[in-house]
């Protein structure tokens, strides 16, 4: 993985286009430390920071120039079938001089024009640059496992990087934080693709792709998740067929010229991969974080079965409260995301960047098998009701924070709001009621979340209603918060994170197949788990899940309740018009009386956004921000 950024200008490139594109690259250094170079013609200004992974060689430096000068390449992220393409490509007369796979991206691209993104199996973000035609192609893979924002202002200037402090460097305008942004934050815990932290910014929706000239911009998908089309398979065809299509995703995330481990957190989805890569590749390393000061959801003890059993080295890294120093080090170069889980996948690919340069994940397993149990829930509880059931379902939703029906709300669970609110209703069902959001961001923003979005979307691609949770969890959380998550943390240490899960393959397939036929015995997960007993005991697939994340909601009843206090006061949110500190502090007085999780993750998100504004808005030194 790479950082990669550039400017386009059709009036033609200035020294301080330069200038700037240099200063991003520089900013963007950890993504990418091995190597860092641009190239510029009188149009074009491309960069790019490369951490070598395939081919070490120079000659696999970026950007990349097709044999004839005329087009041009920067690229993010790891293309897993190069080999097939490259031996294709070469049947067809195509001469090679490396054996990267962005040299294998730029041929096809040459070859094939739009169409190769649909021979792509990978995690990627790129800028091909026709130097004759003046036209910018630039895509980004299925799922939007790489970043890639933009900025287009009127049909002359076009400039790209791969995280928020790459583009803001390059930005010609003063940047305005969104307010609907900070709204998303607090009520959803991350800022989805179609908003940026900053007004102007804009991001590529994943599995789509830019063609761009001076008086044109073109924005289309290249692939779309659907579950229309269904097939029939046993349970036996269709274990067999998932596993046949997991090794092979396995095995081809094993390919790098560097060291690769696992991430093992003791959960069904990583224990699966590090199943899989023990029989594929010897003397493999699996890391795992620990929480003591969370015994309860502690999986170390999970982790280490899973290892011993499959004879690999393992190591565990210990967290406590403390950790929540790191916090202003990670969000100095990105987007505020306020899942707790970002600090220990950072300090996870901390410890691992001592010997690796690359980690498979089970990221998109829950999304992909219907994880977390909400799709059998609903199953289970289908609608029972009627409208006014809904509506007072809605209604105790929208004024959770309300005293009079707090009380109410707090008797709400997911199988009750299934069976008398709807599947709809349990897309209202945010952290941010619409009591708080008055009280604390001073506005009625009147908006839906992007869950409820991605439901509506989602009508148009679905025959069973269930299949709309499939749906939503790919298109929403999994993208804008678990990728980036994983994205930001692992490039915050120099690793590549890989996710077999996320092979296209294998969405392609299982979306094909009824909830019934990926749990027919009413298992969460259970195809993934039949095959996980080829490897380990039918025992450890029926322990309860635990997460991936850290206490942090009882942190904040107190050391770093204290710590929001501290920074709220100092009104730095306030001065910029977007939190009010009296309501937050009322807000944190309740919490540490009546703790609960949804209170706990709206203060959580209001801690994340202070120190972000400090490290990040405000350019303060993350040294200089004493939190513990």
């Amino acid at each position: 993985m790479c950082a990669i950024n550039g400017i386009i200008n059709w009036e033609g490139i200035h020294q301080s286009d330069i200038d700037c594109v240099k200063k991003s690259l520089k900013e963007m250094d950890y993504r990418g430390p091995d190597f860092s170079q641009t190239s510029i013609d009188d149009f074009s200004i491309l960069g790019h920071n490369r951490l070598a992974i395939l081919d070490l060689n120079p000659r696999a430096n970026q950007p990349l120039f097709s044999e004839d000068k005329r087009y041009s390449i920067v690229f993010n992220g790891e293309i897993y079938n190069y080999k097939i393409l490259r031996n294709e490509l070469i049947s067809l007369g195509v001469n090679f001089k490396s054996t990267s796979d962005t040299e294998v991206l730029l041929n096809g691209f040459i070859l094939y024009g739009i169409e190769v993104l649909k021979k792509l199996r990978g995690m990627f973000a790129f800028v091909i640059w026709d130097k004759k035609e003046k036209k910018i192609f630039a895509a980004r893979d299925r799922f939007g496992e790489k970043p890639f924002y933009f900025i287009n202002k009127a049909q002359n200037f076009f400039c790209f990087a791969s995280n928020l402090n790459g583009i803001v460097q390059l930005s010609k305008e003063k940047l305005e934080i969104d307010k609907v942004a900070v709204y998303q934050l607090l009520n959803q815990q991350y800022i989805d693709v179609d908003t940026c932290i900053y007004k102007g910014i804009k991001k590529i929706h994943p599995g789509s792709y830019l063609l761009i000239t001076k008086d044109k911009t073109v924005i289309k998908k290249y692939w779309q998740l659907d579950y229309k089309e269904k097939i029939n398979f046993d349970f036996k065809t269709t274990k067999n067929k998932v596993q046949k299509i997991l090794k092979s995703a396995v095995s081809e995330q094993l390919e790098a010229d560097v060291s690769v481990g696992v991430f093992l957190s003791g959960g069904v989805d990583s224990s699966i991969i590090a199943s899989i890569a023990s029989k594929q590749k010897n003397d493999i390393t699996a890391l795992t974080i620990s929480t003591p000061d969370d015994v309860k959801n502690d999986e170390s003890k999970s982790a280490a079965y899973v290892a011993n059993t499959l004879k690999i080295n393992h190591k565990i890294i210990k967290l406590n409260r403390d950790c929540v120093n790191e916090l202003p080090y990670i969000l100095k170069n990105i987007e505020p995301l306020s899942d707790a889980s970002l600090i220990p996948s950072t300090a996870i690919t901390k410890e691992a960047k001592k010997e690796f340069k690359v980690m498979l994940s089970g990221d998109g397993g829950d999304e992909v098998f219907g994880g977390y149990k909400v799709p059998l829930q609903y199953k289970e509880n289908t609608f029972k009701g009627n409208s006014i059931t809904s509506s007072i379902v809605n209604n105790l939703i929208k004024k959770a924070d309300n005293p009079i029906q707090n009380h109410f709300y707090s008797k709400l669970n997911t199988k009750r709001i299934f069976k008398w609110g709807g599947l709809e209703s349990y897309y209202n069902n945010t952290s941010l009621s619409k009591t708080l959001e008055k009280e604390i961001l001073n506005q009625d923003f009147n908006l839906i979340s992007s869950s409820k979005k991605y439901y509506k979307e989602s009508l148009n691609y679905i025959t069973n209603k269930e299949d709309s949770l499939f749906y939503v969890g790919i298109k929403s959380k999994l993208v804008d918060d678990f990728l980036f998550k994983i994205d930001s943390s692992s490039m915050h240490n120099s690793i590549e994170s890989r996710a077999p899960f996320l092979d296209h393959r294998l969405i392609e397939f299982t979306s094909k197949l009824s909830l019934n036929q990926l749990c027919p015995n009413n298992i969460d997960k259970e195809i993934l788990k039949s095959i996980g007993t080829d490897y380990l005991s039918k025992e450890f697939f029926n322990l309860p899940k635990k997460g991936f994340s850290i206490p942090y909601y009882n942190y904040l009843e107190n050391s770093w309740g204290d710590i929001l206090l501290s920074l709220i006061k100092e009104g730095v949110s306030s001065d910029l018009g977007l939190l009010k500190p009296n309501s937050v502090e009322k807000l944190l007085n309740y919490y540490k009386i009546n703790p609960n999780f949804r209170i706990g993750k709206i203060l959580y998100s209001i801690l994340i956004l202070e120190i972000w504004l400090r490290v990040f808005h405000l350019k303060m030194n993350p040294n200089d921000i004493k939190l513990i």
